[in-house]
């Protein structure tokens, strides 16, 4: 993992899920053509089921967390956006000039008002694209109102339309701050709002419908909750909005593409109101495999101390055929089957933000075929990595690794074992401390877990703020970036001292779920 996609990951975990979502999604942010990307509209990355989406930022600040730290820099981010300051500025111009009356009442129609939004990643990986679906009296109106506009507007005219059986509902585009463009088309008490064209045609030129797209639209547009419920079924979410917000994020958004390898974890969800907050995980216990969920042997190896760790139920069969890819030994193909149970990422303060420490544990095996088992990883390494600049063995396991030059400096990526455990990193440094906590040289994490079985997360602010300070420091300069620098220490520094306040947190998982996808309750406590 190179240093911008571990900042990245751990930035994700860090942030409240919630705030990701407001930060990334109320800013209405500029869009690409997304046709070359082939969203599946049926199943979007994010969902937010909100009483007021306008409201969610600030309400967002109640929980004492996220106003410390964001503090009231997301309210005005969301409230003064550039884009959102254009789209109303573009509606009220509309409304003046035809003399009509919704031009501040659609935005308030959508934004402030019970809605469903759906969020769609782009090509870097962040969420661009989004769907808006609400339920409103008084459309006929606004239809009424838009045919005559669309008709004699630059700024807004008629993109096409959708059938429903023998009737058609017409697809109106809205040009805006610019030259972005919205879509939104409403049927009877429906509306639909797309971000972009391209999400529902073939492209900025091309008039085409995509029929997949289409077919999502349409439904979302039935007047019947279970029917227009195609964005929550991938969220396993029931009908109807909830008195707060409720933020769902899939597991595999977080993870940057790599959620097939833990295929068990499906989703996050965290539920806000002005009262607190809870968060839920979405779990498949159909594919939690055999030790089922199972992180105490992680927590008995690891050390104390992470600034942030997480532990995932590893679908190890999901990696052989990367594993066959590699072609690199005929013994690395033997690799998943070595492995049973979860896998664990840490980072710690004395290393860096893109040098995490991995820790799994391998199944049982016959003490006669050790020798093949060791022989796969050494494969893997090479494969990886290239040939080991050192190969060591001592009564405990082995250990191979191999000095490396790379955007980020010097690295020594380094694999070694001991006893069932298999550890990796590109700091050799945390390699030797997971190995003297598995030696018992060293306190584990789990000393101070009393629940460690169900743990599935620890989160130290403190520890966390401290690295992410050291991470500046090395990227910001103040010799040769004092502009940047100066910028961090003004404004990420004090959120860094408030969020060095809080004490260490723990994510607890409830009971696990006997088969099928089902919701269960993740609990953060504090770690005495």
């Amino acid at each position: 993992m190179n240093a911008k996609a571990a900042r990245k990951y751990l930035f994700a975990a860090l942030v409240c899920a919630g705030a990701v979502a407001a930060y990334r999604t109320f800013g209405w942010s500029g869009m690409e053509p997304v046709n070359s990307l082939g969203l599946d509209l049926s199943s979007p990355d994010a969902l937010v089921l909100s009483h007021s989406i306008s409201s969610l930022p600030r309400d967002l600040l109640s929980i004492p967390l996220a106003r410390d730290v964001l503090r009231e820099d997301i309210v005005f981010y969301y409230e003064q956006n550039e884009d959102r300051l254009g789209l109303k500025g573009a509606l009220r111009r509309i409304a003046y000039e035809h003399e009509l009356t919704w031009g501040d009442e659609l935005i308030r129609m959508v934004l402030d008002q019970p809605a469903e939004m759906a969020l769609w990643r782009d090509g870097d990986g962040t969420l661009k694209h989004f769907a808006i679906a609400v339920t409103r009296t008084r459309l006929a109106r606004l239809l009424e109102e838009s045919a005559k506009v669309a008709l004699k507007d630059t700024q807004m005219r008629l993109a096409g339309e959708l059938r429903f059986g023998s009737s058609t509902a017409p697809v109106y585009a809205l040009d805006y701050v610019h030259g972005r463009t919205l879509l939104f088309v409403a049927h009877g008490e429906r509306m639909v709002i797309l971000s972009h064209p391209g999400m529902l045609y073939g492209g900025d030129k091309d008039d085409r419908l995509d029929k997949r797209a289409r077919d999502v639209v349409v439904k979302l547009l039935a007047p019947d909750a279970r029917a227009n419920g195609v964005l929550r079924e991938g969220f396993q979410l029931g009908a109807g909005i909830p008195a707060g917000h409720s933020v769902a994020i899939k597991a595999d958004f977080l993870s940057f593409g790599y959620q097939p390898f833990f295929g068990a974890l499906q989703a996050l969800r965290f539920d806000f109101s002005r009262n607190g907050w809870q968060s839920q995980v979405l779990l498949d216990g159909a594919a939690l495999k055999q030790g089922g969920y199972d992180s105490r042997p992680l927590w008995d190896t690891l050390p104390y101390g992470a600034s942030a760790c997480f532990s995932v139920p590893a679908d190890w069969a999901a990696m052989q055929p990367v594993l066959e890819r590699l072609g690199a030994d005929a013994a690395v193909d033997t690799l998943a089957s070595q492995f049973a149970g979860p896998a664990a990422a840490c980072w710690y303060g004395a290393s860096h933000l893109y040098t995490p420490v991995f820790v799994a544990r391998r199944a049982p095996a016959n003490p006669n075929a050790a020798g093949n088992r060791d022989a796969a990883l050494a494969g893997l390494f090479n494969a990886m990595v290239g040939p080991s600049d050192s190969a060591d063995e001592t009564a405990a396991g082995k250990r191979w690794q191999r000095a490396r030059s790379t955007p980020a400096g010097a690295l020594t990526p380094t694999l070694a074992t001991s006893g069932d455990a298999v550890v990796f990193s590109a700091d050799p440094a945390l390699v030797d401390s997971v190995l003297a906590v598995h030696q018992k040289r060293a306190a584990a994490a789990s000393d101070r877990l009393p629940a460690p079985a169900r743990t599935i997360g620890i989160v130290n602010p403190a520890a966390l703020a401290q690295l992410m300070r050291k991470e500046a420091s090395d990227v910001l300069p103040s010799g040769s970036e004092p502009v940047l620098r100066a910028a961090f220490d003004t404004h990420m520094a004090p959120r860094l001292d408030a969020l060095a306040r809080y004490p260490a947190y723990r994510m607890v998982l409830g009971p696990l779920p006997a088969s099928g996808k089902a919701w269960t309750r993740l609990e953060w406590q504090a770690i005495r």
